[in-house]
């Protein structure tokens, strides 16, 4: 993948758990605003309805815990059933315990196995911070609501994904990159490279790839 694993500093640590803190706020943000009625709502992301998406955010949240524990590998199958009769306290839980585990001594240095190969935990948290933010994304947009992403966050998010967006497994992770509208905002820009624009609302997102978003 052209990583190269390497101690990080006591700052960039720091930063790393911010950011991810601050993209699981964002995500649990959006989906307090989820209803009864927009569960079986399609997304952004082809073949996934509301439901099926944020079991997808919670599921990488309980691998994050399992594979930064040294628990096994990343397998990364989605049941929306996992969401059980309160999605918002599964997601929560899994989220809080991701967080913890994150921000444990030396896991972040440490190489992990992951569906792409054996990642620092920085790239894999890097990994989540960009999950919970563009699909948080898609998350309002699928339930009808106009949201930017905040700005410091989006534009960390797309300084760590666009040297990793051309390397091998990473092309199905989002959909192929679109122009950004005219007088986009700083909030939306950082969506156009992983296939996400204002105009794109259920099932168009990851469509140019053939592949489900990740």
């Amino acid at each position: 993948m052209g990583v190269t694993p390497g101690a990080m500093s006591e700052g960039d640590r720091t930063d790393t758990l911010a950011a991810y803190t601050s993209a699981c706020a964002f995500f649990g943000e959006t989906l307090s605003n989820v209803t009864d009625l927009d569960w079986d709502l399609p997304t952004p992301c082809d073949g996934w309805d509301v439901r099926t998406l944020v079991a997808h955010v919670a599921t990488g949240e309980a691998l994050v815990t399992q594979v930064l524990s040294g628990g096994g590998s990343w397998d990364a199958e989605v049941d929306p059933s996992v969401l059980g009769l309160n999605p918002m306290t599964v997601w929560r839980g899994t989220a809080l315990a991701a967080l913890e585990v994150a921000s444990g001594e030396g896991v972040l240095d440490a190489i992990h196995a992951h569906a792409v190969g054996d990642l620092p935990g920085g790239v894999i948290v890097g990994f989540r911070v960009t999950d919970n933010l563009v699909h948080g994304w898609d998350l309002a947009r699928a339930c009808g609501a106009d949201v930017d992403l905040p700005e410091v966050l989006a534009e960390r998010c797309l300084d760590f994904w666009l040297p990793l967006a051309g390397s091998a497994g990473m092309g199905a992770h989002f959909g192929g990159p679109v122009m950004p509208p005219e007088g986009a905002s700083a909030g939306v820009r950082p969506l156009a490279p992983l296939g996400r624009s204002e105009e794109r609302r259920g099932g168009e997102a990851c469509r140019s790839r053939g592949s489900p978003c990740h």
